[in-house]
């Protein structure tokens, strides 16, 4: 089953008579399991629940005590990894905020213990206790969580829990978070998303402090239809040996059935989807292809009559997310993340602000590259692992545009934006990074100077640029340019010189064109304009450039 994103508990006291509320002593109770590196509407789990945190502490009564508790931040695989962070005092929004910012997610949830330990803080207290508890997922360790809490209520612990369920999509789960609500007398409300999240976790802290908030639960268990019935075929994935099986509706595991042809995969037969996974196969010898992102293992499997076939596999794979951010400026948009594994081999490409990669154990390399500016960091990955692989990218961005004279006009049309880094000496050429040729041409580079190499027709102009991490530099050139319209005969031959011999007695050659109507940019100056005709005579004429404006040139 799906490991829990969020596990909140808190503690909030009733009223006196009906005027004068309570002072409470109240535990806010916080999930730092690995799966809180998971991804929902661009940003991990972790910063999601951040923000949700925030909604609650803006909400709080300053009369209630607050304390912070969190398991699954110090160590893997741990479900005795519970610790109450802050204990419980007066009420402070601040340290409260700062000691959930500094948890780090890496272990499990145990959900179930929390709920124990939590009843242990407060039990020195004869104040009602509201437990709001948010999850998408099934505890991942042994006690059952719904009857813990039917434990703590007859046991005489004032406890109701109202329970929010977070982009849960396995029916078994959410039959279980409703079943704490129904168990403690309280309210179960579903959040489909982050900003669902934070709308329900006020709903509850209304319930809490005694507003009537309607529930989302069935008065009882709905009976679920038996998945199985027929079905001789019964599958369960896990990263490694012993862990939760993957419950995955966003990526989902797949069961590819190719016959075995002497063990090795044939034919082609079917393909299961999910994890648990079900189906009627046929009987018969077959090698499974289990893939799950960018995992894929085999195993052999044997179908009998009137027998159940089941697969208990491992893939020895885990989860990887990044949470990058510029230099100076947070979070990272329009990238694209690369994996490759240390040898150099392609394994998988991701185009969202916060990625999350299924990869199997083993040796990587990860690429985050934004425009022109890229970094790179090697990382492993261990078999049954959730970690986040933070970057930092140096970047800015350069906005450039140019204008034919001081006063205009712009630019608009035939324009080409050439980046180079500047020659490193007088002997070498400048190195180019990258083109682009629109009207407002914008550039992604990591921070430093640059050659500008602005051209329209045969016009060009050189600049220097600095760019600074984080920033936006907006540049607008003059390139010192005008416009020669020259007319000819159909099938000319033009050729554009400059007018001013060389010390060796020749004129630069600007370009050739074989239109009989043309306009080009040039820059300001003078110019020599060679009509060819049909029998090689040369007919010239001098044209006069000057920025901004347009000459006219005719060989008719």
């Amino acid at each position: 089953m799906r490991r829990l994103v969020l596990s909140v508990l808190v503690a909030v006291f009733g009223f006196i008579g009906q005027v004068a509320a309570q002072t409470g002593d109240a535990i806010l109770i916080l999930d730092a399991s690995g799966s809180m590196w998971g991804q929902v509407d661009g940003q991990t789990k972790i910063s999601a629940a951040r923000k949700a945190v925030d909604s609650i502490l803006s909400k709080w009564r300053n009369t209630d005590r607050l304390g912070l508790m969190a398991y699954g931040h110090r160590t893997k695989g741990d479900c005795k990894d519970i610790e109450l962070v802050v204990p419980v005092g007066d009420f402070d929004a601040s340290k409260i905020r700062s000691a959930v910012r500094g948890l780090y997610p890496k272990g499990k949830t145990p959900m179930a213990d929390s709920l124990r330990a939590a009843a242990g803080a407060l039990r020195s207290s004869e104040n009602r206790a509201t437990v709001i508890l948010v999850s998408d997922g099934i505890e991942t360790c042994s006690p059952d969580p719904c009857a813990v809490a039917a434990e703590l209520k007859k046991a005489g612990v004032n406890f109701t829990a109202h329970v929010i369920g977070f982009d849960v999509t396995d029916p078994a789960a959410k039959s279980q978070l409703q079943c704490i609500a129904r168990a403690t007398g309280g309210v179960y409300l579903d959040a489909s998303n982050a900003s669902g999240l934070e709308n329900a976790l006020n709903r509850a802290v209304q319930a809490a402090q005694g507003q009537k908030v309607q529930t989302q639960a069935p008065a009882k268990p709905q009976a679920e239809p038996d998945p199985l019935k027929g079905k001789n075929f019964r599958g369960v994935a896990r990263l490694v040996a012993g862990a939760d099986p993957i419950s995955d509706s966003k990526v989902g595991v797949n069961w590819a059935f190719h016959k075995s042809n002497n063990g090795e995969k044939g034919e082609y037969v079917n393909t299961v989807h999910g994890s648990p996974a079900a189906e009627a196969i046929e009987p018969g010898d077959y090698v499974v292809v289990v893939s799950y992102g960018y995992v894929e293992r085999q195993f052999p499997l044997k179908v009998e009559k009137r027998k159940i076939a089941q697969l208990d596999v491992a893939l020895d794979a885990g989860y990887v997310t990044s949470d990058g951010s510029v230099e100076g400026a947070g979070k990272v948009d329009g990238v694209v993340w690369e994996v490759h594994k240390s040898d150099g081999d392609y394994v998988a490409t991701d185009y969202e602000a916060v990625p999350k990669f299924i990869l199997s154990a083993g040796d990587y390399v990860l690429t985050l590259t934004k425009g022109a500016a890229k970094t790179k960091k090697e990382f492993s990955v261990a078999a049954g692992d959730s970690i986040n692989v933070s970057m930092t990218i140096d970047v800015g961005k350069l906005a450039v545009s140019a204008v034919y004279a001081a006063n205009g006009p712009k630019v608009q049309d035939g324009i080409v934006i050439e980046i180079n880094r500047p020659a490193k000496s007088d002997i070498e050429k400048p190195e180019w990074v990258t083109t682009d040729y629109k009207e407002i041409s914008q550039f992604d580079l990591p921070a430093g100077r640059y050659e500008i190499v602005v051209s329209v027709g045969y016009a060009r102009r050189v600049f220097n640029a600095d760019v600074k991490s984080g920033e936006t530099t907006r540049v607008n050139y003059n390139v010192e340019a005008g416009v020669a319209h020259i007319t000819a005969p159909d099938g000319a031959t033009i050729e554009i010189y400059e007018a001013e011999r060389d010390i060796n007695g020749q004129r630069k050659w600007i370009g050739t064109h074989y239109d009989g109507d043309k306009s080009v940019a040039l820059n300001e100056g003078k110019y020599l304009v060679v009509h060819v005709t049909k029998s090689d005579k040369r007919i010239e004429r001098e044209i006069t450039i000057t920025a901004g404006k347009r000459s006219e040139v005719s060989f008719r």
